[in-house]
């Protein structure tokens, strides 16, 4: 396994202890400590770690391939591993980004997941914290853990290249903390990794982002604003990968669990199925897709607008409000739930001539490496190397 950093374990293990007594994040912010833990906090948060391989990758002729996954942590990280090495769609891929990406959690064998798959993979990559966790985790998370306790806590994004890397910066997003901390006992914020790719002749950037899945479509809205306006001024190539959590709904409002049942029971399948895997379009379109258009992004010639997640009842945030149906009519709650197959996960580039995409299936679902469906896309054009 990776080797580690004994000063950033005991610090993550200090404030874990710190943060500890509080019971939410208005009482955290307001104590005397906060002051000092916030600077500390933006320290281990802000800083990213780097992994060289010890022999530089082969090269690989033509089109730029991408390949982009939400791993679920790496809570089946053997599996993902298999699949990055074994599955032929995803193999060898020049770039891979990663979105939920463990460093010392109990759920994911308490690897540093990044490192590991760098080293067993010869990639240079970059890995950066959105948060430092105070729990094992959440759904499946205990199992996985069988038992053990957390290291270092941190939960994070990563990019994995062919070629070095340069340049690596971290561009903090507007973020629900208050309901990240009193919910779900994190600290932290959204972030997006930008990251020079030293490609030999044709240098590129690439970017990856976790946008947040529990407030309304103009938060993420808002945080790819944020995200595009950071690189209004770069002329080379951008991808920019992520699971952007586009489920079409606006949650935490009043209503959010009745709109969303409306939806799940009442609309014909032909328009879930176009709400569910088209939201860059109608009624229902996530805004973010019209700030990447308006900046000169595309992501229809990167994707094939299949699901890359399957709803599941015990991971839906509105099901608690539905408890009591679920006690009358479990099974048609069951099938409601089964009707939201969700295209969450994007590659989109800007400075590229054309492409094609593919969702990789087979490797989602329970006991699988992942609750994502990896993606994957050729990307043509940028200058020749």
């Amino acid at each position: 396994m990776t080797p580690r950093d004994p000063a950033l374990l005991e610090e993550c293990r200090a404030l874990q202890r710190a943060v500890e007594p509080y019971p939410s994040w208005a009482a955290l912010t307001g104590s005397a400590e906060w002051p000092t833990l916030d600077a500390r906090f933006a320290r281990l948060l802000g800083a990213v770690r780097r992994h060289t391989p010890a022999v530089e990758p082969p090269p690989r002729e033509g089109a730029l391939r991408v390949a982009h996954w939400n791993i679920e942590h790496g809570n089946w990280y053997e599996q993902v591993e298999r699949a990055l090495t074994g599955r032929p769609e995803i193999a060898d891929a020049d770039l891979i980004t990663l979105n939920e990406v463990d460093l010392g959690m109990a759920r994911a064998g308490n690897r540093d997941v990044t490192g590991d798959l760098a080293t067993r993979l010869g990639r240079h990559a970059v890995w950066a914290p959105l948060f430092l966790e105070t729990t094992i985790g959440r759904d499946d998370d205990a199992s996985t853990a069988g038992g053990r306790a957390n290291e270092e806590s941190l939960f994070g994004i990563a990019v994995l290249s062919r070629w070095p890397l340069g340049e690596a910066r971290v561009i903090e997003l507007p973020s629900p903390t208050a309901i990240q901390f009193d919910l779900e006992r994190m600290v932290g914020r959204h972030i997006a990794l930008v990251v020079e790719v030293l490609r030999p002749g044709a240098p590129f950037v690439a970017v990856t982002t976790h946008l947040e899945v529990h407030r309304a479509r103009s938060h993420r809205t808002v945080e790819m604003k944020v995200l595009t306006d950071a690189l209004a001024d770069e002329t080379r190539p951008v991808v920019i990968t992520g699971d952007f959590n586009t489920h079409t709904f606006d949650r935490g409002l009043w209503h959010s669990p009745l709109t969303a049942a409306a939806a799940l029971f009442l609309a014909s399948g032909v328009a879930l199925r176009e709400r569910f895997l088209r939201p860059d379009r109608g009624s229902h379109h996530e805004g973010l897709f019209d700030v990447l258009r308006e900046h000169g992004f595309a992501w229809e010639p990167f994707v094939d607008f299949a699901p890359t997640l399957q709803l599941r009842y015990d991971r839906v945030d509105e099901a608690r409000a539905w408890d009591w149906l679920a006690r009358l009519a479990r099974p048609l709650v069951a099938w409601a739930v089964s009707r939201g197959t969700l295209r969450l996960d994007w590659i989109v580039g800007r400075g590229w001539r054309g492409g094609r995409g593919v969702t990789v299936h087979g490797l989602d679902g329970p006991g699988r490496a992942s609750d994502h469906a990896p993606i994957v896309a050729e990307m043509e054009g940028g200058p020749r190397h």
